[in-house]
């Protein structure tokens, strides 16, 4: 999840300032690569360690591992890690992948870390997956590379590209893991973004339909569970409204209407390529992963409770209500932003049952109130509502984290997770993405780093509160994905936010460490025994 910014009603100005304080920024080969005895077992003494405390454990059953107390009720979803392939793959010149957008923006900015090696999981996948197979993790979602399989965009299929991907399919499935597929993670290759201006130009949906076609085609016999799109929110707001991602397109205050017009391409995208999915994964299941951010009211006043609800519209609703109720909503209607398209009866059938589950990434929430003329997020136009993560009295809304843009809020979870559910009669929901940088650990040193008990902390609670959603709010929750399985590329912020569950030592050839948060995970849901099992035996 990145930041989405907001452009405030008194300007262009004050949105460049709360841009650069409130953005979220969210290696060399080794054949056969496996973490050798010692690291192992220097894994295992660093998660029987207790690190700074981070909120109160809550009641838990005993336990000798060393670890900190499990709670006693078990999750009743499973459990899977996530990642992305800009952010961990490298080798971003082999093998005839070409370049993409965000290989482009890191160039342009030298003075971030670079994604060129990132976790060199194209090379070290198959250690990455003994990991899992060693904590007991069975579902694994990971994004294909738009410019690996078709370097051009729309021409012929790369062989080698292609080929990586149903090795590490391969390999997932003899380990026992569910592949959980991405076909784009905001990787567009630099030359649809050069040929015709990428999602703002309709030709984008044959081309995203193509290249998922070859996709389904190599994988479907073996893939099951897939997603079109990964938070386009934020690659349609941040790319094409405040250009603080890739492609790096400014429309601030929406007088081009580019937000809207990437908004509508992807829809349309979605819609083709489902058609396409059905045809040649007939048992299989897709969504598309939707990011939000809880849109509390700062007051009970009924301005600021409607400002909330029209927030959380513009934010969330606008991908979702065109699939489960045809049209858009209609606080978007009745402000008809420049770029809005309507949606025709053809497109609404055409998506009308995309989404076989509900995929949501969150995070975090802000206080919303009333204000006229007040901006929704960049290049959205005006919404008549602002956001803030400080209460009227300047209490935050949550404790901080690492990252700037987020703040803890596991009530708020559980709050978001009633309101899809109710507005969308009780989909089946998977959480695609959560997780959490500790505050300072990209400054920490091995072994301490991996004392992470304020993950283990935020998990907890935020999974309790998931809990507490299907228990009480009769909510379906049947999976729940952390982000992230690696230390990874952390797009703007490159490697300085760490919100894997393994530690990657970049200073030393990416080396694996398996923080303590895995292996009180793998206890708590009964996947093994946790770092008691990772002794002498090589990943």
């Amino acid at each position: 999840m990145e930041w989405l910014g907001r452009l405030p009603a008194n300007g262009v100005k004050q949105y460049l300032a709360a841009d650069a304080a409130e953005r979220k920024p969210t290696a060399s080969t080794m054949a056969g690569s496996k973490l050798t005895m010692g690291l192992l077992l220097l894994a295992v003494v660093a998660a029987a360690q207790v690190g700074a405390q981070g909120p109160a454990a809550a009641p838990s059953s005993s336990d000798a591992s060393g670890l900190p107390p499990i709670p006693a009720e078990r999750p009743p979803f499973f459990l899977g890690v996530a990642t992305a392939a800009p952010q961990i793959e490298g080798a971003v010149a082999e093998d005839g992948r070409s370049r993409s957008i965000w290989d482009t923006w890191a160039a342009a900015h030298p003075e971030n870390d670079s994604p060129n090696v990132t976790d060199d999981f194209y090379h070290r996948y198959a250690e990455d997956i003994r990991i899992m197979q060693t904590y007991g993790i069975k579902h694994f979602r990971f994004s294909v590379a738009w410019t690996r399989v078709i370097p051009d965009g729309n021409g012929s299929t790369n062989a080698a590209g292609l080929g990586f991907y149903s090795r590490l399919v391969d390999a997932l499935l003899a380990a026992g893991i569910e592949p959980v597929v991405t076909l784009y993670h905001w990787d567009l290759p630099q030359v649809l973004q050069d040929r015709y201006g990428g999602f703002l130009n309709e030709q984008i949906v044959a081309d995203f339909t193509h290249y998922a076609t070859v996709v389904f085609e190599a994988l479907g016999s073996r893939v099951t569970y897939w997603s079109t799109f990964n938070e386009p929110a934020t690659f349609c707001v941040s790319g094409y409204g405040s250009g603080w991602h890739a492609p790096s397109l400014r429309d601030q205050q929406g007088e081009q209407g580019y937000v809207w017009e990437c908004h509508n391409n992807v829809l349309r995208a979605h819609a083709s390529a489902v058609r396409e999915f059905r045809r040649l994964v007939p048992n299989g299941k897709i969504g598309m992963n939707l990011a939000v951010q809880w849109s509390e009211p700062r007051s009970d006043s009924e301005a600021d409770r409607a400002a909330a609800e029209r927030h959380m519209e513009f934010e969330l609703a606008v991908w979702s209500d065109p699939v489960y109720r045809g049209d858009w909503p209609a606080s978007v209607k009745e402000r008809n932003p420049r770029g809005l398209m309507t949606i025709t009866p053809e497109l609404a059938a055409a998506l009308r049952g995309s989404f076989d589950m509900y995929m949501l990434n969150f995070y975090t929430a802000k206080y919303v109130y009333y204000l006229s003329g007040g901006w929704g997020m960049a290049g959205q136009g005006v919404i008549d509502a602002a956001d803030t993560f400080n209460a009227t009295n300047g209490a935050s809304i949550g404790p901080e984290t690492a990252s700037s843009w987020f703040k803890e809020v596991p009530w708020a979870f559980r709050k978001q997770l009633k309101w899809v559910s109710d507005r969308y009669n009780r989909p089946v929901m998977w959480v695609t993405e959560n997780g959490v940088a500790v505050p300072d650990s990209a400054n920490e040193l091995l072994p301490g780093v991996l004392n992470d008990t304020y993950r283990i902390n935020f998990y907890r609670d935020y999974m309790q509160a998931a809990m507490a959603a299907i228990s009480q709010d009769n909510v379906d929750i049947q999976g729940y994905f952390c982000w992230s399985l690696l230390d990874n590329w952390e797009w703007t912020s490159g490697f300085k936010e760490r919100f894997g569950l393994v530690y990657v030592d970049y200073a030393n050839n990416q080396a694996r460490h398996p923080k303590q948060s895995l292996a009180w995970l793998s206890r708590w849901f009964g996947l093994s025994s946790g770092a008691a099992q990772v002794s002498t035996q090589s990943i």
